[in-house]
């Protein structure tokens, strides 16, 4: 029998919804056909691109084409170097790392050093190239590092701004009154800043 001549069945006998719903078998098969209509196309084309879905992921997963696995010894993670204190070779505290250049080659062309201020208040950043700075572990596990830079802190303060993309069309922005953002130059500029020897 179909569900809607099993209902009308057990309406023609009289039976209440309390009765139906304490038989197991009513409960769990049987439904009014106005609550559970028939499945749809779009119920039918879920299950096929499940069914597929299925069938890509039970291919066994590709090697990562250059993965790593363990980090080098004779490397660092960024996430140690910002935050991280750089030091004078006098051992005198010149500022923090706020942040890292990448160049869209991958190599880091150099770091942000936060200088002056008070607990990130007043503080200008400085660029550096990377290789101006000295790394040296502070532990066996290089989770630690000093980075020391043959500057002193009177000296990065006395240094221009560096000034991020974004900053420069903010500026650039502000000082035309426009809205819209200027095109990227074809070639990046460049490097202005000089280092102190």
């Amino acid at each position: 029998m179909t569900r809607s001549s099993t209902l009308a069945l057990a309406l023609f006998l009289g039976l209440s919804s309390a009765a139906m719903a304490q038989t197991p078998t009513t409960t769990t098969t049987q439904q009014p056909a106005v609550t559970q209509p028939a499945a749809p196309a779009a119920q039918t084309d879920t299950t096929k691109k499940s069914t597929s879905t299925q069938a890509k992921s039970d291919q066994p997963a590709k090697p990562v084409k250059g993965q790593i696995v363990l980090q080098d010894k004779d490397s660092i993670l960024a996430s140690t170097l910002i935050g991280s204190t750089v030091y004078s070779p006098a051992n005198e505290t010149v500022g923090d790392i706020n942040d890292l250049i990448v160049g869209l080659d991958g190599k880091v062309q150099g770091v942000v050093i936060g200088v002056g201020g008070f607990l990130g208040l007043g503080e200008k950043d400085v660029a550096v190239k990377m290789d101006q700075i000295t790394v040296q572990p502070e532990d066996a596990n290089k989770s630690n590092v000093r980075l020391i830079l043959a500057s002193t802190k009177a000296d990065l303060e006395a240094a221009p701004e560096f000034k991020s993309v974004a900053a420069q069309n903010r500026e650039m922005n502000s000082n035309t009154g426009s809205t819209t953002m200027p095109a990227a130059p074809a070639t990046p500029p460049a490097s202005t800043g000089t280092t102190n020897q």
